[in-house]
């Protein structure tokens, strides 16, 4: 497994929360989320989709006022159900709720910032 976790753009982190998700339109029921990164995450569920297709998932932080959105495709399937690629972060608040939520739950926060640096669009300078 080390060598898939070096392939990784960038660093997932254990993590378990509930998830709302929707594959293909249809929401399901009791989804949790196993890992996280900035590019996609594994959901827990029962259910099996076909590699490509298309979903959406929220992350509810507090209910009613902070949860990261996100889109995209269903991109592995796995034993404790699927893991999902994000195409789309949904807005600013989405994309720091979900950075904090990463970089709080890594092991290596130096890592993890040296992703962040190395995939900003606006980086520091030196």
């Amino acid at each position: 497994m080390a060598g898939e976790h070096e392939q990784r753009e960038f660093t997932r982190v254990p993590i378990s929360f509930g998830v709302e998700v929707s594959v293909d339109g249809r929401a399901l029921e009791g989804c949790l989320v196993h890992d996280l990164s900035m590019k996609g995450m594994l959901v827990v569920t029962p259910e099996r989709f076909p590699i490509g297709t298309p979903c959406s998932a929220v992350i509810v932080l507090v209910e009613g006022e902070v949860e990261i959105r996100m889109s995209g495709r269903v991109a592995a399937d796995h034993p404790e159900g699927f893991g999902m690629e994000f195409s789309t972060i949904d807005g600013l608040e989405s994309y720091i709720h979900l950075r904090n939520l990463v970089l709080f739950n890594a092991g290596d926060v130096d890592r993890v910032e040296g992703e962040f640096q190395s995939h900003a669009g606006i980086r520091r300078k030196a």
